[in-house]
């Protein structure tokens, strides 16, 4: 299912509905694995695949790799494959190719913004403070007949994921938590679009997306504004999630439970996948329903303009918040992308 959704009048965002894998990638199969040369002026535009499944109107995105590419993809039955190409401040292009058209060089126009200024392309700003809010987290232990948050768990698990944030950035940012009773009010609408862009956003196309996406009401990039000179910082993060814990009971009684099994986080699965070659990357930007384990999300904001500068989110398995080893490697996972 194709659905657009605005984000500060400025983002286009596409959602799709992919089937969910236990490990976040795949590879393709070989059944009709064909080279595929593609470049695109200029250069560094994401390349993906978009196939329509026989009698569904679902959409599966495919992301191929980073423009120039050259390798061996599956060219499905009908030996043709329709490609998207994006890049920031460019106008996206699709096209559909055939495995002996040889190389395809891909020309992207410039975008225009309201005023006829070109959108300007994605540039990461120079840090030196980042503004850490309280994560927005809860521990859940889930029975039969009720669940219930528990608050001392709670409160551990977001104390753990303070200090393994500010050790993660370590001699890189100086992190600077924000106050949330004397900024309430601020931080109210600021988490209201960091939310909403947690949950739009997708992480792996963040950057390549024409447009630049921002948080969504005035409100909340005045309050970026307002928060990030007053604390000296340049951007801010802001991360939420939950675990669920099933009790003793819970687990003795259940049959055929399914937990999460995924360890690790769609940025960093992306990652992986490039580094090992893989012909594609298939992943779903949606979060799927889970019994048991631990989701996280998060954002990074421009304090000056309210832009979305990066995203991540993922699910893991139960963790104990007690152990710093444990929270470290979930930290850097999550993280991956701004050390």
């Amino acid at each position: 299912m194709y659905t657009t959704k605005t984000m500060g009048g400025r983002m286009k965002k596409v959602l799709l509905t992919i089937c969910f894998t236990a490990v976040l990638f795949a590879g393709c199969t070989t059944s009709n694995q064909r080279l595929l040369k593609i470049d695109s002026m200029p250069s560094d535009a994401l390349v993906s695949v978009h196939e329509v499944g026989p009698g569904s109107s679902a959409v599966v995105r495919r992301i191929v790799g980073i423009t120039p590419v050259e390798k061996n993809v599956d060219f499905g039955e009908e030996n043709r494959l329709r490609l998207e190409i994006e890049k920031r401040g460019y106008v996206s292009k699709t096209v559909e190719v055939a495995p002996d058209e040889g190389k395809h060089s891909i020309h992207l126009e410039r975008m225009k913004g309201g005023n006829g200024e070109n959108v300007k392309e994605y540039i990461f700003p120079v840090v030196n403070r980042l503004l850490l809010a309280v994560p927005d987290f809860k521990v859940v232990k889930r029975g039969f007949s009720k669940e219930s948050v528990s608050e001392e768990d709670t409160g551990i698990a977001k104390e753990a994921l303070v200090t393994g944030i500010g050790a993660f950035f370590s001699g890189k940012y100086e992190v600077m938590p924000i106050n949330p009773s004397h900024d309430d009010k601020r931080l109210k609408a600021l988490w209201r679009d960091a939310r909403t862009a947690m949950e739009l956003v997708d992480p792996i196309s963040l950057k390549y997306l024409p447009d630049t996406p921002f948080l969504e009401t005035r409100s909340s990039r005045e309050a970026a504004r307002e928060l990030g000179a007053e604390y000296g910082s340049e951007v801010a993060l802001f991360v939420y999630g939950k675990q669920n814990r099933e009790t003793a009971g819970m687990k003795f009684g259940k049959i055929g439970v399914t937990t999460a099994q995924t360890a690790v986080s769609y940025t960093s699965s992306y990652n992986n996948a490039v580094a090992r070659g893989d012909s594609s990357f298939v992943y779903n930007v949606y979060t799927p329903n889970f019994a048991e384990g631990t989701i996280l999300k998060a954002v990074l904001i421009d304090c000056h303009s309210g832009e979305i500068l990066w995203a991540n989110r993922g699910i893991w398995g139960r963790i104990s918040f007690n152990d710093a080893d444990t929270v470290k490697t979930i930290v850097a996972d999550l993280l991956v992308g701004l050390n």
